[in-house]
């Protein structure tokens, strides 16, 4: 290869470094010159206080339900006050009053008036005795007001079997309708007895057809009249 030509081999190489560091310079020198963006933690630090702000609005916002104080106290006052006066009306000397009312002297209807009067406030364990007395100073014709019972299935099943085996000896006009009364109610504990004790006076069973218990019982009172 001759001497001239790697001459302007070098030479070229030359040139090309020449100019890659010209354009080097100019990017440099452009790169210095243009403006750096601002940062904009100036904006990110004035909006926190907005949330928190807020935060603060919606807890005091709501105070209703951050203070049930104004009505348990007012429930617990009913609550107790409900109890001390049925513990109140309770006689707890029942059989005290009991000889009292059955003392010798006066009306028979004036004694079961008496005992009717006291009879919710005894103790279960009593009721059931003060039923056995009623049962026997009670008349047919006053019998509405000791029968109420019998319906009432909060009564104590040894009241509702005092009063039952009373009702069986009443004249039919008394006893089937009291017992179509207690067949009605499923949650009473002698509404299956009743039921039976109907059928066997009635010949039939309608089931659960009240209508037709009922329409049933009428006309067999009035072909069976006491």
């Amino acid at each position: 290869m001759s001497s001239s030509v790697k001459i302007l081999r070098v030479v070229g190489l030359i040139v090309v470094v020449i100019i890659a560091g010209v354009a080097l310079g100019w990017l440099g020198s452009r790169a210095s010159k243009t403006p750096t963006p601002e940062p904009r933690t100036a904006n990110l630090t004035q909006t926190p206080p907005e949330p928190v702000v807020v935060h603060e609005d919606s807890t005091k916002a709501s105070p209703k339900t951050l203070n049930p104080q104004a009505v348990l106290p007012r429930t617990n006052q009913t609550l107790g006050s409900t109890t001390s006066v049925a513990s109140a009306n309770q006689i707890t000397n029942w059989e005290e009053r009991l000889e009292q009312i059955l003392a010798p002297e006066g009306k028979e209807s004036d004694k079961a008036k008496q005992l009717l009067a006291i009879f919710p406030r005894v103790p279960s364990e009593g009721q059931a005795e003060l039923a056995q007395h009623l049962c026997n100073l009670t008349s047919d014709q006053d019998y509405g007001p000791l029968g109420q019972y019998l319906t009432n299935s909060a009564m104590s099943e040894s009241v509702l079997d005092v009063l039952m085996n009373d009702l069986l000896n009443r004249p039919n006009s008394v006893k089937l309708p009291y017992l179509l009364g207690i067949a009605r109610q499923e949650q009473n504990p002698k509404a299956g007895d009743a039921k039976d004790l109907l059928e066997l006076f009635l010949e039939e069973n309608d089931g659960n057809d009240w209508a037709k218990w009922q329409a049933k019982m009428d006309q067999w009172l009035k072909d069976n009249p006491d």
